[in-house]
């Protein structure tokens, strides 16, 4: 179970649901007030292309933006969220990692909303130094008390044919990005919902790689008489 800060004037703590699935949540019979935690899915890494005596490193995905609210509610009453996709990764080879999907829940006319990680830019082969750019933050979320981007990926770097260390993923609240390569492969998987893949690498003209996925995003609900 996951505990996070009570909301302001709330009453006695009644229980904690995680949602990683579907699309609607119902609030118990003695719910009055909820505090949420949204977090959206993460980034995919950027992937590596190969040509002979050749490197590449993709940039790391960005993790996915998260909101945090306290909504007054009804007892027993259902309100709509959706949990952001993971970013997938793209094509093996200079191609870019895919965004993560958005997360949602809304309370009447109010929808808090966090926004998908952006995925690495992928790399080209290359024997000169070359850098590409991880991805960027998301936009920061809108609706919550609480409103912030995802931490962006690192910078895939390659040094020569024989050197290259793919970006790391961004990291969320709840667990680390994937880590950055500095051996042939694809990138990275995090171990939190909505953290960012790292990019993957090319050395001395190996098989083109993707970068890692990201990781779907979750909400976090705490319900209070």
């Amino acid at each position: 179970m996951i505990r996070g800060g009570s909301p302001p004037n709330a009453g006695r703590y009644l229980g904690t649901t995680v949602l990683t699935s579907g699309t609607s949540f119902t609030t118990g019979s003695l719910t009055n007030k909820i505090f949420i935690r949204v977090q959206a899915g993460g980034g995919a890494g950027g992937g590596g292309a190969t040509a002979a005596v050749s490197a590449s490193a993709g940039g790391g995905g960005s993790a996915g933006g998260y909101a945090e609210k306290t909504f007054t509610v009804a007892p027993s009453t259902a309100y709509t969220y959706a949990i952001g996709a993971a970013g997938a990764a793209g094509a093996a080879g200079a191609n870019d990692g895919l965004v993560g999907g958005n997360s949602t829940f809304a309370v009447g006319a109010t929808t808090v909303t966090a926004f998908g990680g952006l995925g690495g830019i992928g790399m080209a082969a290359t024997t000169t130094v070359t850098s590409v750019l991880g991805g960027a933050s998301p936009a920061i979320s809108t609706n919550g008390d609480v409103n912030t981007g995802g931490e962006p990926g690192d910078p895939g770097i390659a040094f020569t044919g024989l050197l290259a260390n793919s970006g790391a993923g961004g990291s969320s609240i709840f667990g680390s990005g994937g880590n950055g390569r500095i051996t042939a492969g694809t990138g990275a998987i995090g171990v939190g919902n909505g953290a960012g893949g790292s990019g993957g690498v090319v050395l001395n003209g190996s098989s083109a790689v993707a970068g890692g996925v990201g990781l779907a995003g979750i909400i976090v609900v705490d319900e209070y008489a």
